[in-house]
């Protein structure tokens, strides 16, 4: 077995140690240091050079037991041997072959502690973070990020000027802000980190330590833009770095969306339906919030440009839409250098969440719908045998991946898969392709035109299988046209994180004959993310952006679905039955679920007894 170097947490302290003496300076171009005066020779050095090379086939060969053994070897019999940080990194990796992560970290640390010039630093800092992470040890990931930062400041940092692992350092709590920088006064994260540590402090009503941080900042970083926005956020300005402070008005929200231009018509009933949940939340609460809107034109350039008034000149608490990916996206990013939470109902970008702490998409996201169809499929339904029916695109294969990922990772398995292109209107081959691995379950992530077209197919030549689908499919269109063929298909409900009282609500005040259907289904999905902005606006009584962001992160905490059992499906997927869209039939799976502690195998197919037919039969 491998010795591991048992550091622990305190390889965070001894790494921002080093960061202060200037050993992580600079990258990695120079080569590792030179041998000691213990330098190997003649018989030692040739036998190093032996099991050397032998590690080097096993590591190549993901033989990682017997690599780990040689490792071993070598740095306890040679521990001068020149090449003993390529021995780390490989041990590194087979380390985490095996699934021994903490394992792997203590190598790291022996390695990053023990060979600071080594070729192999970088990736070892990245091994370190990634490792860390894993495992849920905040701290020690990001004592590994600060030691990356110091070497590439530049290549750390993103194009809204926030470090690239914002995230993971965001967080931290207060006390390991404060453990994490009490040993590099002079690093370059210093100011970021103080600005984090001024807002976590003020959040807890710690005002006069806040300004402690602040006035040291201003001391040994004065001209630095995290001071600048540290000082902001602690006298009541917007906290962006470098940015142009204004009052925020705690009861005003500001719109986004396309008024005019090509995307006027959505733009429009996106509106009235953030109007209509004003008029709403305010009757019953009392309240005497406002709505600002502001036109993006459906361009990225402009809804920047609107989002930058709304936040510095208009001072919106929050920030609501701006309906399309491309707009939201640079919307997302003002918001985020400007800390005013942005909610997105509508941009079906996976990763705009991503710009930003304070971003927030409320609309079921492909990517979340996939992988609670897995879950559905293979935890409660116990089905083994998934075939993916998916249009040959880049986010129709992604689709497919994902759910392949997922099925695979709770046991399942994917005995077929096929691409149709996403124009066709013929998709006979690609469901016979599927149809004669015999699967239980096949996996559609398709639009709405493209099943319109898609289910009578699937019916025709009998496809004999449950069929998943994504959230568009809970769709009047949908239901008119095929819902008869797509008899128990199942497919998320893209209203799951709002009560089922809203959507009624506005089915009973909007008017269908003003917009045609894609546009008010547009509008309910605003209005259920502005009742739902402005109720946490009210309950939680937030008068800065900062407390508001917070109060809507424990709102929508939860970007994955944990499943309890099938009654936990329920409110989140949807299944067309009898010519009507009806809520996932949980209690069929409820009792056999309590009677064995889990889920016993059944179907919802129509005839699970039904045989597949062959294509004669037809």
């Amino acid at each position: 077995m491998v010795r591991f170097l048992r550091v622990g947490g305190a390889a965070v302290l001894v790494l921002t140690v080093w960061l202060g003496l200037g050993i992580f300076s600079g990258c990695s171009s120079g080569g590792r240091p030179a041998p000691g005066p213990d330098q190997l020779s003649g018989a030692d050095l040739e036998q190093a050079d032996h099991l050397f090379q032998r590690l080097t086939r096993e590591h190549s060969l993901d033989l990682d037991k017997k690599a780990l053994a040689i490792a071993d070897a070598l740095l306890a019999q040679y521990p001068t041997y020149s090449r003993n940080d390529e021995v780390l990194a490989m041990a590194v990796d087979s380390a985490t072959g095996m699934g021994d992560t903490q394992g792997a970290l203590d190598l790291c640390d022996k390695l990053v502690l023990g060979y600071p010039a080594s070729p192999q630093m970088d990736r070892t800092l990245a091994q370190g973070m990634e490792l860390a992470t894993s495992v849920g040890d905040t701290l020690r990931a990001a004592g590994y990020y600060m030691a990356v930062y110091q070497r590439d400041p530049a290549g750390q940092t993103g194009p809204d000027g926030r470090p690239t692992a914002t995230p993971l350092l965001a967080a931290l709590d207060l006390d390991q802000l404060i453990e994490l920088s009490s040993d590099s006064p002079t690093g370059a994260l210093q100011p970021y980190l103080g600005f984090l540590k001024v807002e976590k402090m003020l959040t807890e009503g710690r005002v006069a330590a806040a300004e402690t941080v602040v006035e040291n900042l201003q001391a040994r970083f004065p001209e630095n833009a995290w001071t600048l926005a540290a000082h902001d956020l602690l006298f009541g300005g917007s906290g962006a770095a470098g940015g142009v402070t204004s009052e925020v008005r705690p009861h005003q929200v500001g719109i986004l969306c396309p008024l005019t231009g090509r995307y006027a018509l959505l733009g429009n009933a996106f509106y009235d339906a953030a109007l209509l949940a004003l008029e709403v939340t305010n009757s019953e609460l009392g309240t005497a919030f406002e709505l600002l809107v502001e036109d993006t034109e459906g361009d990225p350039v402009a809804g920047a440009l609107a989002a930058r008034r709304l936040c510095r000149e208009e001072g919106s608490i929050a920030l609501m839409g701006a309906l399309m990916s491309g707009p939201t996206t640079t919307v997302a990013l003002v918001a985020n250098l400007w800390q005013v939470p942005l909610v997105s109902p509508t941009a079906t970008n996976e990763r705009i969440w991503e710009l930003g702490e304070g971003v927030f998409q409320t609309n079921l996201t492909g990517l979340y719908e996939t992988r609670l169809l897995a879950s559905l499929a293979t935890t409660v339904m116990l089905k083994k045998r998934f075939g993916l029916l998916y249009p040959d695109t880049p986010e129709g294969r992604g689709y497919a991946d994902v759910f392949r990922v997922e099925v695979e990772s709770w046991g399942g398995q994917i005995v077929a898969r096929a691409g149709f292109p996403s124009h066709t209107t013929d998709f006979k081959d690609s469901i016979l392709e599927i149809r004669q691995a015999r699967p239980e379950v096949i996996f559609v992530p398709a639009s709405v035109d493209q099943m319109v077209l898609l289910g009578p197919q699937l019916d025709f030549y009998h496809a004999g299988s449950l069929i998943m689908g994504l959230s568009n499919w809970n769709s009047d269109k949908l239901l008119e046209k095929s819902g008869d063929l797509l008899e128990r298909a199942v497919f998320p409900n893209d209203l799951a994180l709002f009560p089922e009282k809203w959507t009624g609500e506005f089915r009973s005040r909007w008017n269908d004959d003003n917009y045609p259907r894609e546009a008010t289904a547009l509008a309910l999905k605003s209005y259920q993310a502005t009742r739902m902005l402005l109720d946490t606006m009210a309950q939680s009584g937030a008068s800065s952006r900062l407390q508001l962001t917070h109060a809507l992160r424990n709102r929508l905490a939860s970007r994955d679905f944990e499943s309890e059992g099938p009654d936990s499906f329920a409110g989140a997927v949807r299944m067309f039955s009898d010519q009507t869209i009806i809520p996932f039939p949980s209690g069929r799976f409820t009792e056999a679920w309590q009677l064995t502690e889990g889920a016993v195998a059944d179907s919802l197919l129509t005839d699970p007894e039904a045989e597949f037919p062959q294509d004669g039969d037809r």
